[in-house]
């Protein structure tokens, strides 16, 4: 049987699941005591920075890059909890918008507090300028990914 690689040879990919994975876990559980999820968490702050806290449900499926149908069904949790609402669009009824209720604005305001305390976490071990430096070559990486994605 052979052993288990050590931390010094895991892959990026499997050190960035496992980053990934870590502040997931403990966003959920912060946010647990809102009674939403990370994924809610999301939609709840692209409303509330939104001009009038209202967008298309077609914006946040794009901006996320996920199925109608998800971004329905969190949309249709959160409006379950009283934290966003269906808005009709007067120009035409089939476009489907929701709009962040003051409940739910409530909420982003914590959320924003615990986003920090992750991100804090998240660069906990690296001076100031590294942490610009992770972040950066963050950036380039998600940017190549999503360029070659899209060819």
């Amino acid at each position: 049987m052979s052993e288990l690689p050590c931390r010094a040879e895991l892959t990026c990919g499997e050190l960035i699941k496992r980053i990934s994975d870590n502040m997931a876990k403990h966003a959920n559980e912060n946010f647990a005591r809102f009674d939403v999820t990370l994924s809610q968490i999301k939609m709840l702050m692209i409303l509330d920075y939104a001009e009038d806290g209202t967008l298309p449900l077609k914006t946040v499926e794009k901006f996320f890059c996920v199925a109608q149908s998800t971004a329905a069904g969190t949309a249709l949790r959160l409006e379950k909890k009283g934290l966003v609402a269906a808005v009709a669009d007067p120009s035409d009824k089939r476009l489907k918008k929701i709009r962040i209720t003051e409940a739910g604005r409530r909420i982003c305001v914590n959320a924003r507090i615990n986003m920090e305390e992750g991100e804090r976490r998240l660069t906990a071990a690296l001076t100031p300028p590294e942490a610009e430096q992770f972040r950066a070559l963050l950036l380039k990486v998600y940017e190549g990914l999503t360029a070659e994605a899209q060819k």
